[in-house]
């Protein structure tokens, strides 16, 4: 047995289910809230081992904002509870105890936390640029990629998987193509491991037949995974499906980007010339 075999064997008797999104997410959050409490001891642990003074609050600053920028609001909130408790039982007299004894002490404990609400507003600021910017170049390089596919002039079908490849990448899920043929819809493109099943054609139908996006509460979508994103045109009618990620989206298919790829799907199937302009 190989050491990536005896790894996986050990993984799944430590963590049933790993692999699985859900089970990501939860050993993320343990590690979250895990790191959100040693850090801050520790910081205290250095601080009131070598700065005895106002200063050591800065010790506090690093893991706040690191936890801030990679875990969230939450686990920077949490931190900054610990970090103040740390902060008392390390640093402030009578040492390693939490309460305090003069009014000094409670201002100094007090000031610690003006500065770590600072640090963890800009570590969840400059996290949120960083997501946006990473989710832009992700959209940014999607799109390039099906351009390629549209120029090159291959055959449809290239260009439909091509377009729903797209839409997984931007979107990071599974997405569909479905393509009216014959009064009916049919799977005409897939990311790696997308289907779909009776309930989706039936809302992807109604979202054609509508000419309306189905999903995000829509009624017709109920039992589907998918947000259905309709094209039709004299040359070209089709739904452009996007798997609905767990927990729901605030804004599933209206950003802009699906229409993007609906344009590119038409440009390299719906019989339209092309025209480069110089």
């Amino acid at each position: 047995m190989s050491n990536a075999d005896l790894s996986s064997v050990w993984r799944g008797a430590l963590w049933p289910g790993a692999g699985t999104l859900r089970a990501e997410r939860l050993r993320r959050g343990l590690i979250l809230v895990l790191v959100s409490v040693i850090a801050p001891i520790a910081a205290g642990w250095v601080a009131g081992r070598f700065t005895q003074n106002p200063i050591a609050a800065l010790w506090f600053a690093p893991p706040i904002f690191l936890i801030a920028l990679w875990g969230g609001l939450g686990p920077a909130v949490l931190t900054i509870v610990v970090a103040v408790a740390a902060f008392d039982y390390w640093v402030l007299p009578p040492y390693r105890s939490l309460f305090l004894t003069q009014a000094s002490d409670l201002w100094m404990a007090a000031g610690l936390v003006p500065c770590a609400i600072i640090a963890s507003y800009l570590g969840v600021r400059l996290r949120r640029q960083l997501w946006t910017i990473r989710r832009h170049e992700t959209r940014s390089e999607a799109l390039r990629l099906l351009s390629h596919a549209v120029v090159s002039q291959g055959p449809p079908e290239a260009v439909y998987f091509a377009a729903a490849n797209a839409l997984s990448r931007a979107y990071g899920a599974q997405a569909v193509i479905l393509v009216a043929t014959g009064g009916s819809l049919e799977l005409a493109g897939g990311s790696r491991g997308a289907s779909v099943s009776e309930s989706d054609l039936n809302a992807a139908t109604w979202a054609l037949a509508n000419n309306a996006p189905a999903g995000l509460g829509c009624d017709a979508s109920t039992g589907s995974h998918y947000d259905f994103w309709p094209l039709t045109t004299p040359t070209l009618s089709a739904v452009l499906g996007v798997e609905r990620k767990e927990g729901g989206s605030d804004e599933g298919l209206r950003d802009g980007v699906v229409e993007m790829v609906a344009g590119y799907l038409l440009a390299g199937v719906g019989k339209r010339p092309l025209y480069v302009v110089r």
